[in-house]
């Protein structure tokens, strides 16, 4: 495949990223609150900056999450009612591997990252990934957790290892004690969700439109700490 589009919205950071002849157009918007209104509006801008139509682009990516909720399902909706449109291919990318392959993309040397986002409520979204060929593999399943519990897994997952951090919830693992570099990348960029989406597309990893979604791991917990406050009287 040669055009390949990708949209990202599950963070701070809306983004769109084309592939087209060998080429690679972006348009970012860090507006968190703009993201269901400027997504449409970017990917004109780079379709037109490539003299792509759609009629060209042969598959969709788009990010997956974790991150904010209502900012997952915009990237999701996005891209089901463009696959939907085209009849397109298309695959969900995590956020957190989006943030591991920027970070090691900026350090080749290294080979290990944690990924973290702030999940609000005292908790944040980590992920642990090794350099994979031009992508990553994740050591163990990505979750939701406290800070000073993410801390622990951190350090008997890469024990002696050194690694790279990434994510707006690495302030929180740091404020926690672990010891590590500060984020070299805050939020997923349009450009790691196109790379990794592209080794999945190769890997004959798509769905149809019908069946992309979001991931949220924390979907039900929020609810549950709702249904725990005190009733009104």
């Amino acid at each position: 495949m040669t055009t390949i589009l990708a949209l990202d919205s599950a963070t701070e950071n809306c983004s769109v990223a084309l592939e087209h002849k060998e080429r690679i157009f972006i348009r970012q918007n860090a507006d968190k609150q703009q993201h269901a209104a400027c997504i449409l509006q970017m990917l004109d801008e780079v379709l037109h900056e490539a003299n792509c139509s759609m009629d060209e682009v042969e598959a969709l990516v788009y990010g997956q999450g974790p991150g904010s909720f209502t900012g997952v399902r915009v990237a999701v909706s996005a891209a089901q009612g463009l696959a939907l449109g085209q009849d397109l291919p298309l695959c969900g990318v995590s956020s957190l591997a989006a943030l591991a392959h920027g970070a090691l993309a900026k350090t080749p040397a290294c080979d290990y990252a944690v990924a973290a986002i702030d999940a609000r409520m005292g908790e944040v979204y980590l992920g642990l990934y090794v350099r994979a060929g031009a992508g990553v593999e994740l050591l163990s399943p990505e979750v939701v957790l406290r800070p000073e519990d993410a801390v622990a897994q951190v350090q008997t997952m890469l024990e002696g290892k050194n690694f790279v951090t990434a994510g707006t919830g690495i302030k929180l693992l740091q404020a926690a004690n672990l010891n590590c570099a500060s984020a070299s990348e805050l939020f997923p960029q349009g450009t790691s969700i196109l790379a990794l989406g592209k080794i999945q597309l190769q890997q004959g990893k798509s769905c149809d439109a019908a069946q992309a979604q979001p991931v949220y791991i924390r979907n039900e917990v929020t609810w549950k700490k709702l249904e725990q406050q005190p009733k009104p009287i």
